[in-house]
């Protein structure tokens, strides 16, 4: 999240004047270990299904008071990953955290961001206890989470249907069959094995009913074809099934005479000039890339380079890109392209194959990619 986003997001809830199921506010940091890994754990296992926050300058009527004079380590990112891995967790399962600073009333907070996901519950599997204080002790195998403004107490476990829901959760059984596609669509090594060619199926593994099916194959002509060692191009109909009912259909690219497989990217022009073929990583696209790479989410020809398929985390970095591309001195991008021996064959290779030049071709391909490089490494 944009940290603008943040400070906004973090303000309304300082606004409210009370803590909640999410968010949890701290006046002062504290130098006891357990209390510190007790509420990253009650927040991991929140039962909000979102990012949680630990709010740390602010009393807990939402008074900002302020992080910058504690007297106490102000911990940042790498030290609470360093913090989390060195505990130990059951299944090696942590929690995805990291920390930013912001500026409310001439204040500093500290936000420790606890991001949302499916890996719940979040529990040790040997007890946590440091300071040798029975009342701070984090039990092995304890399930604690947070209900409304109160983590569950220490020595205790959260009830059945709470646990209950943190391990539906995590299993996506609290899903609708089209939701729980994407999250089995991550689990790449859970599916049967296939080559997407003699066996033109694959299926997950724990539960059949969901299957993946591609049909017999057709030409294509698609202009990202000429980026690879070969032009020729074949796709077929793809069908995710459950229980033989198609939720979601695209297709299956067999790019470099079949060499190279891509589920079939989206889609999106520019100033009617140029055109670029992407993925969001969290989109049911992004996700089937994920598992025909194996996990590797890349596109990439017979000898590993990458061809020029955008990738984004989500639809607001897509965004961040095209605001990039509209200030980018295209022209000169354009020049230097042109004296690329690669390119140029590329280019007279798609005229002469499709008797001229294309509106939006190879060449402009080219430019979004060089262009959406070059703002890759300024991020």
């Amino acid at each position: 999240m944009p940290l603008d986003a943040l400070t906004k997001e973090i303000e309304e809830l300082l606004s409210l004047g009370y803590e909640g199921g999410y968010w949890d506010f701290k006046s002062d940091y504290s130098d006891v270990k357990e209390d510190k890994l007790i509420d990253i754990i009650c927040m991991a296992n929140n039962l909000c299904d979102r990012d949680a926050y630990i709010i740390y300058g602010a009393e807990d009527n939402g008074t900002v008071c302020g992080i910058e004079n504690t007297t106490v380590h102000r911990a940042n990112t790498a030290d609470l990953i360093k913090f989390l891995r060195e505990r130990d967790f059951a299944g090696d399962n942590i929690p995805d955290v990291e920390v930013e600073t912001i500026y409310l009333h001439e204040h500093e907070l500290d936000v420790w961001v606890i991001h949302n996901s499916r890996k719940t519950p979040y529990y040790l599997a040997q007890e946590y206890n440091p300071s040798h204080d029975i009342k701070k002790s984090i039990r092995a195998g304890a399930i604690y989470t947070r209900t409304a403004d109160i983590n569950t107490p220490r020595k205790e476990t959260a009830n059945d249907a709470l646990t209950e829901y943190l391990w539906k959760k995590r299993f996506g059984y609290d899903l609708k069959p089209h939701e729980r596609y994407e999250v089995l669509l991550t689990d790449y090594k859970g599916w049967s094995e296939t080559n997407w060619d003699t066996v033109r199926y694959q299926y997950y593994i724990e539960h059949p009913e969901y299957k993946i099916s591609v049909s017999e194959s057709k030409a294509g002509y698609e202009t990202l074809r000429f980026f690879y060692d070969d032009p020729t191009m074949f796709y077929a109909d793809m069908h995710l099934d459950y229980y033989g009912t198609t939720l979601y259909e695209t297709e299956m690219w067999y790019m470099d005479c079949g060499r190279c497989i891509l589920p079939r990217p989206n889609y999106k022009s520019m100033d009617m000039e140029y055109l670029y073929a992407y993925y969001i990583a969290d989109s049911i696209d992004g996700r089937i890339l994920n598992l025909i790479t194996h996990g590797k989410g890349k596109c990439c020809d017979r000898n590993g380079l990458d061809v020029p398929v955008l990738q984004f985390v989500d639809r607001e970095e897509q965004s961040a890109f095209e605001n990039y591309f509209g200030g980018a001195d295209k022209d000169s991008v354009r020049e230097e392209l042109l004296k690329n021996a690669i390119i140029q064959h590329k280019i007279n290779q798609e005229e002469n194959e499709l008797k001229g030049k294309p509106l939006c071709g190879v060449l402009e391909y080219a430019i979004v990619y060089e262009i959406y490089k070059q703002w890759r490494k300024n991020i």
